[in-house]
C-alpha cells in the first residue's frame, strides 16, 4: 500500500507544488500567458520534480540549483516583466520555500514524528505554508507595482536573499543529520525569515521613492508645457487683435476708395491683399480651431523651420475635443519634441517630421513619423531612452505620454525601421471626458 501512496504522492505533488508556484510568480509579476513556451517550460519544470521525487540520487546543489533555475525561467517566459523583476520575485520564492521545508521538518522532529513519516508530512505542510504564504503576499501586496531602482541597489537587495538561500541549504543538511544543531537552525531560520521580509520591504519602499521621484519630474514637466501653452495662447490672442485692427485699416481704405469712385484701385488693393494673404496664417500649419494643439503644433513647425526641417501636418480634429488640455500638451509636445530631438542628429536635406491626427468615433489617432539616425537604446522594460545628456529630465518624456494616455485607456505604438522612427498615440473620447 505504502509503494502505492509513494507513485501516487509522486505525481500529485509536484502538480500540487506547480500550482502553488504559479500562484506566487502571479502574485509578485501579474498574470502570464498561455503561450507554447510557456506550456512547455512548467512540463520541463513538472517533469524535473516528478524525475528528483522517486529516489533518483541528484547532489544538493544540482536540486538546489535546478529550482531556481526552473522558477527564474517560468516567470520569464510566460511574464512581461524585467530581468531584475524576475530575478527578485525567483529569489523570494525559492528562500522562503527552503525556510518553510527546514522549520516545517525542525518542527515534526521536535515533536517526535516516525523518521518514515517526516517526508510525507513534511512535503504536504510545507506546501501548504507556501499556499498560505501566497495568500497572505497577495493580500497584502495587491495592485502593487514597482519601479526600477539603480543597479547598484538592485545587487546589494539581491546579496541577502542569494546568500539566504546558500546558508539555508546547509543548515537544512546540518539539521537532517545533526539533532544538536535543531534549536540553532530554528532561530537561524527565524532570523533569516525576518532579514529576508525587512530587504524586500526596503526594495519596495525604494521602488516607491523612484516612483515619486519620477512623478515629480513628470509634474514639473507639466508645469512647465502648461505654462508655454499659456504663452502661445497668448501671443495667439495678440495676433488675433493685430489682425483685426489691420483689417480694419485695410476695410477703411478700401471704403475710401470705393466712395471716391477708385473702384479699379479699390480691386486691385483687394487682389494684392489677397497676394500677400493679408498676412493671416503665416508660419502656421495647424488650423483647426483647437487652441491647445494649434499652439503646440504650430509652435514646433516654428521651431523645425529654424532648424531646416520639413514638416509636414495633416491635422483633422474638432476644436473641442473630450481630453483634458493638459494631457493633450504632454502627448503632442513629448513625440514632437522627441521628433525634434532625432532631426537635428541629421544632415539638414535628411530632416523631416510628419505628423497625422484624426478623430473618429470618439477615438484620437496621433501619428508621428521623422527621420531617425539610429535606433534608441531601451530600458529593462522596453522602453526608448534618450540620448540627451540631460536624461533624467528628458528619459520620462515617452513615460509622461504613456501615463497621459492610460487615463483614457490609450495605447503608445513605436517603430524604428529603415532611418524612420514611427510613434502612434491611440486615445478613446469615451473613457474619460475634460474634467
Amino acid at each position: 500500500m505504502r509503494g502505492y501512496l509513494s507513485i501516487i504522492s509522486g505525481f500529485l505533488l509536484p502538480v500540487l507544488q506547480l500550482l502553488i508556484i504559479q500562484r506566487c510568480i502571479t502574485t509578485l509579476c501579474g498574470p502570464g500567458n498561455r503561450k507554447p513556451v510557456g506550456m512547455i517550460g512548467w512540463i520541463l519544470y513538472y517533469a524535473f520534480l516528478v524525475t528528483t521525487g522517486f529516489g533518483i540520487v541528484f547532489s544538493p546543489q544540482f536540486l538546489l540549483v535546478g529550482n531556481i533555475l526552473m522558477v527564474f525561467m517560468i516567470s520569464t517566459v510566460t511574464r512581461k516583466k524585467s530581468l531584475k523583476k524576475s530575478c527578485i520575485s525567483t529569489l523570494l520564492i525559492c528562500t522562503v520555500w527552503m525556510l518553510v521545508e527546514v522549520i516545517v521538518l525542525l518542527v515534526l522532529e521536535s515533536v517526535g514524528t516516525d523518521e518514515c513519516v517526516i517526508d510525507d508530512a513534511g512535503s504536504f505542510i510545507s506546501k501548504m505554508c507556501m499556499l498560505l504564504f501566497s495568500v497572505l503576499i497577495d493580500h497584502y501586496a495587491k495592485e502593487k507595482q514597482y519601479t526600477e531602482i539603480p543597479l547598484r541597489y538592485f545587487i546589494i537587495t539581491l546579496l541577502v536573499p542569494a546568500s539566504s538561500i546558500y546558508m539555508m541549504h546547509h543548515i537544512f543538511l546540518m539539521a537532517a543529520f545533526h539533532a544538536q544543531y535543531s534549536f540553532f537552525s530554528v532561530v537561524a531560520g527565524i532570523l533569516l525569515l525576518l532579514v529576508n521580509y525587512v530587504i524586500f520591504t526596503v526594495y519596495d519602499r525604494m521602488g516607491q521613492a523612484a516612483e515619486l521621484q519620477s512623478q515629480n519630474r513628470l509634474y514639473e514637466q507639466q508645469l512647465d508645457l502648461c505654462s508655454h501653452q499659456a504663452e502661445e495662447r497668448e501671443g495667439y490672442y495678440l495676433e488675433l487683435r493685430r489682425m483685426r485692427h489691420d483689417m480694419k485699416n485695410h476695410l477703411s481704405g478700401i471704403l475710401g476708395m470705393v466712395n471716391a469712385g477708385q473702384t479699379k484701385e479699390a480691386g486691385d488693393y483687394i487682389q494684392k491683399m489677397l497676394d500677400d494673404g493679408i498676412r493671416t496664417g503665416a508660419g502656421e500649419i495647424s488650423h483647426t480651431g483647437n487652441i491647445v494643439v494649434d499652439s503646440l503644433v504650430n509652435h514646433k513647425y516654428a521651431l523645425a523651420l529654424k532648424d531646416g526641417i520639413r514638416f509636414e501636418a495633416r491635422v483633422f480634429i474638432p476644436s473641442v475635443l473630450p481630453f483634458q488640455s493638459g494631457h493633450l500638451t504632454i502627448i503632442f509636445g513629448n513625440l514632437l519634441e522627441n521628433a525634434l530631438e532625432a532631426c537635428q542628429k541629421l544632415p539638414q536635406e535628411q530632416r523631416y517630421i510628419i505628423l497625422e491626427a484624426t478623430y473618429i468615433k470618439e477615438m484620437l489617432q496621433i501619428c508621428i513619423k521623422n527621420s531617425s539616425p539610429e535606433e534608441s537604446k531601451k530600458d529593462s522594460s522596453g522602453r526608448y531612452l534618450t540620448t540627451k545628456e540631460d536624461n533624467g529630465w528628458h528619459g520620462i518624456g515617452l513615460a509622461s505620454v504613456e501615463q497621459a494616455l492610460a487615463d483614457y485607456d490609450g495605447e503608445l505604438f513605436t517603430k524604428y525601421e529603415n532611418g524612420e522612427f514611427w510613434a502612434s498615440a491611440v486615445l478613446y473620447g469615451n473613457s474619460i471626458g475634460e474634467k
